[in-house]
């Protein structure tokens, strides 16, 4: 049997054992990770500095929780769970941070 079907078979019994609101807390986090980092970048970019400094104070408190929770030592844990909605909320803090800029700065 092939590395690629181990793992595969080893990812899909690891999420049947792991509950389901475990599975959604690291979604939720992931994914806001991943989107204030994005959003940093684009605020960062486009010399917002408002958005940057609450930026940077809501990133390194989240930065505090993904440090501080134990570490992905499961193949669903490193191959899905971290990656993807960390990507998913990059890309989409990206799109976003723009509509966020335009509201900030009319508050202005």
């Amino acid at each position: 049997m092939s590395t690629r079907k181990i793992k595969y078979k080893q990812i899909v019994k690891e999420w049947k054992e792991t509950s389901r609101k475990e599975i959604w807390d690291a979604i939720k986090d992931n994914f806001i990770f991943g989107f204030i980092g994005a959003t940093l970048v684009v605020f960062i970019a486009t010399h917002t500095d408002l958005a940057v400094l609450i930026g940077y104070i809501t990133y390194y408190f989240m930065m505090g929780k993904i440090v501080n929770r134990p570490k992905y030592v499961t193949e669903l844990g490193k191959k899905i769970m971290f990656p993807i909605p960390s990507a998913l909320g990059a890309f989409t803090g990206y799109k976003l941070s723009y509509i966020l800029i335009t509201l900030i700065t009319h508050l202005n």
